[in-house]
């Protein structure tokens, strides 16, 4: 009998009143994990390679509106930047044995090898000028098939290059270079496009991916994977399952899938906005993703204060917050209110993504976190590459400024909708407890009784 069938323990409390434990003992610092040699090699390559994907943020855009010549200029930069990683969502659905049998290191490399492979490509056809349309999509496209490889193994490499102590450690530094990414990277891509050109922009990037493939030859386990049960690969049927009956996972995962969708359509509204509303360059465009970025770091860096507002709280709050920050884009064409509200738009929607991950963590049942992160994100990650897809079409029929106008409201919408299903279930919850009070104790009968026998 399967455990996991016969017992199915009722969902935690999704805002739970107390904080969690202080931990008496000090966690190991970033320093002990930067001692392990090969770990320090990874780091290397992992942060030069997120510096190149926060150029490409804006390099491939940019790039797209250079090759789209006024032509359904929205159309072509949606489909580029889905293209850059919605197929590889699609084609991690057929790589579970790869995933959960490949050593970690493979699986980075692979994924680097073709990155770096695809966006040369890219940056030689741009910079000699054949570079057309179509073929920028379709390499983009066969570029991103194995990036559930890379975030995989990206995930798991940590664990096997460094001790248990330190992997929290571990994982800080790679996600500080993927903030640090976020902040530098656009600044840089708009300085090498307005001198260079977007070409330039993306074979920077294809580089930086030949020096993680360096960082990941030069690095070594820190010990074996665990040996994987025969049919692993194939448990994601009950992994969905598991999914649907803890409703706070499940109603954590819906409010992400349409809170990233609705983010979606920004990436392909915010360059049009720029080049065709603002009649800016791409300067302006990465200085606002760089204020964004900022923002964004500042607000994570805090999450751990705001929890004590209650986690779904804050989270309705974030949601809430950023809508508001894309109304002002929809109503004007002030750059500097850009400014301002990208910035500000960061610093609200920084909390989130570690207050949604402990969300997961607190409502999973024991042994059941990994099967319910791998469902819950078999449905987020996919949702703002596929809202990205629509905004394309969206910006093409309605134009740049009334989609962020649209996809600011239609963000709050979803805030007011969550935070009335939270306070009806909350409501609920109260009224069960208060009928189990008030029921009274079932007092002993007589026979029941007499069949105790004595002591």
């Amino acid at each position: 009998m399967d455990p996991e069938r016969s017992t199915r323990p009722d969902p935690p409390d999704p805002d739970p009143p107390d904080p969690d434990p202080p931990d008496p003992d000090p966690p190991p610092t970033a320093r002990a994990a930067l001692r392990s040699r090969p770990f320090a090699a990874l780091l290397a390559g992992y942060a030069v390679s997120a510096l190149g994907d926060g150029m490409a943020a804006v390099a491939i855009s940019w790039l797209a509106i250079e090759l789209a010549k006024g032509r359904n200029t929205g159309l072509l930069v949606g489909a580029a930047i889905a293209a850059y990683t919605l197929p590889g969502m699609v084609a991690g659905l057929g790589l579970g044995r790869l995933l959960t049998r490949w050593d970690p290191r493979l699986l980075v490399l692979a994924e680097a090898v073709v990155r770096a492979a695809c966006l040369g490509v890219i940056a030689a056809g741009a910079v000699t000028g054949v570079l057309n349309p179509v073929g920028y999509v379709v390499l983009l496209g066969v570029s991103s098939l194995l990036g559930l490889l890379g975030v995989t193994g990206s995930l798991t490499a940590v664990a096997e290059l460094l001790p248990d102590a330190q992997r929290v450690a571990g994982n800080s530094l790679i996600t500080v270079a993927s903030f640090a990414a976020t902040i530098v990277g656009p600044a840089l891509a708009g300085l090498v496009i307005a001198t260079a050109g977007a070409g330039t922009a993306i074979a920077i990037d294809a580089g930086s991916y030949g020096v993680l493939i360096l960082a990941v030859l030069l690095s070594r386990r820190f010990q074996p994977p665990a040996l994987q049960p025969a049919g692993a690969a194939q448990g994601m049927g009950r992994a969905l399952g598991a999914l649907w009956h803890q409703k706070a996972v499940l109603g954590i995962t819906a409010a992400c899938v349409i809170f990233y969708a609705l983010y979606g359509p920004v990436e392909v509204a915010l360059p049009v906005y720029v080049s065709q509303t603002l009649h800016a360059g791409p300067a302006v465009l990465g200085g606002y993703w760089t204020l964004f970025g900022c923002g964004a770091t500042a607000g994570a860096l805090a999450a751990s204060w705001v929890q004590r507002f209650g986690m779904w709280r804050v989270c309705v709050a974030v949601i809430a917050g950023w809508g508001a920050c894309l109304v002002p884009l929809g109503l004007t064409d002030s750059v500097a209110v850009g400014f301002g509200a990208l910035a500000v738009g960061g610093l609200i929607y920084g909390p989130f993504q570690p207050l949604k991950q402990t969300i997961i963590q607190r409502a999973s049942p024991p042994g059941s976190l990994a099967a319910l992160a791998a469902a819950s994100g078999l449905f987020t990650v996919p949702a703002a590459p596929a809202g990205t897809a629509l905004g394309g079409p969206l910006v093409a029929a309605i134009g740049a400024a009334p989609t962020l106008l649209a996809s600011g409201l239609a963000t709050i919408a979803l805030a007011a909708v969550t935070a009335a299903v939270l306070v009806r279930r909350r409501r609920r919850r109260r009224r069960r407890r208060g009928r189990r009070a008030a029921r009274p104790a079932t007092p002993a009968t007589p026979t029941t009784l007499a069949a105790t026998p004595p002591p």
